[in-house]
């Protein structure tokens, strides 16, 4: 009888990613820089147990829809995990879509909001070692999407950092390869698609879904004055009445919707930089302000913030996929950022 021995390197493979689970979305991508999976963080699953029904876009386009035999989850709410089982199973159906089930151990780093407690961060990486990853690093969301925005943050050089995601708003000042100050607040895109259901409701007195208030703040809010026209047929119900409507608004219908939540996230920022040493924001005044996330997608909020900060203001390309670039980035060895985000 012969002793068949594994193969050691084929014991030692693995499979490495690099992982974003927002309130919004949740992104993976390769250590190449490969976005791998980019899809809602919903999933419906059936009442009263784990079994999975569908998950990402197409589970979004089930809420406010289901059957009450069916329960639409969003597991993560502003960065931390709220219901452990649903998000457990929804990142083990989008792991098995991208990853091959051969066995090979998972690795990830896995970005987190600065602002999570200790208990929330345990959390998360214990939800996703249940869905199946071995090993999780935890990155720094500010620090990676600096460095997915091309910043030096190795340089004795004050930043300002703004990531506005689906359910929170995070300023930071960093220097020197680490975090100085940062504050998080829940305002995000989601208070954004709450501001147009309210605005719509009392001026065109109709009342829209969730889906169709984020397709607005998308595709015609804008909160300066913006280059062309934008216009998009909204569908939902007029309020007295319940019956169906569809009308074409302008971005002048949606003009001062956002005046709340943009208060909100100015004072963020102010109270971060009063915060911060004198020398820092001395420098900031030269560097400006970085802007990250998916909310900072909104039309004009660059100029917007500039004209109210006084400050230049730079949107990082594709904003939505800064921090995880900067995680991919520290799956790298060759590029040595390893060390200055997994904490």
């Amino acid at each position: 009888m012969s002793l068949q021995l594994r193969n050691p390197l084929k014991m030692l493979r693995s499979n490495a990613i690099a992982l974003d689970m927002g309130s919004g979305y949740t992104r993976i991508a390769s250590p190449e820089g490969e976005t791998l999976l980019n899809e809602p963080t919903v999933v419906a699953l059936e009442q009263g147990g784990v079994t999975v029904i569908v998950t990402g876009a197409e589970a979004k386009t089930y809420l406010g829809k289901a059957p009450d035999r069916i329960r639409v989850a969003r597991p993560i709410e502003a960065g931390a995990v709220v219901d452990f089982e649903a998000a457990r199973e929804l990142l083990r159906h989008f792991l098995a879509r991208v990853l091959p089930t051969d066995g090979t151990r998972i690795k990830a780093c896995v970005v987190v909001a600065q602002g999570l407690t200790e208990l929330e961060r345990r959390t998360l990486s214990d939800c996703c070692k249940a869905a199946g990853i071995g090993h999780a690093d935890l990155v720094s969301a500010p620090l990676a999407a600096a460095i997915g925005a091309g910043v030096d943050i190795t340089q004795p050089k004050g930043r300002l950092l703004l990531g506005i995601g689906n359910g929170l708003a995070e300023a930071s000042v960093i220097c020197l390869s680490d975090i100085v100050h940062s504050e998080t607040i829940k305002c995000g895109a989601q208070a954004f698609h709450a501001a147009v259901v309210q605005h719509l409701a009392e001026r065109q007195q109709i009342s829209i879904g969730e889906n169709m208030a984020e397709q607005a703040t998308l595709h015609l809010a804008c909160v300066s004055t913006p280059a062309a026209p934008r216009s998009l047929t909204l569908t939902g119900k007029y309020a007295a009445t319940g019956t169906p409507c569809a009308l074409e608004l302008s971005h002048a219908d949606l003009e001062g919707a956002f005046a709340a939540p943009l208060a909100e996230i100015e004072a963020l920022v102010r109270s971060v930089m009063e915060h911060a040493p004198a020398e820092l924001v001395a420098d900031i005044g030269e560097t400006g302000l970085l802007l990250y996330g998916g909310g900072a997608q909104l039309c004009g909020l660059d100029r917007y913030l500039g004209e109210r900060l006084k400050l230049r203001i730079t949107v990082a390309q594709d904003p939505q996929l800064a921090s995880l670039r900067g995680a991919t980035a520290a799956l790298r060895p060759d590029l040595g950022f390893r060390k200055l985000l997994v904490r």
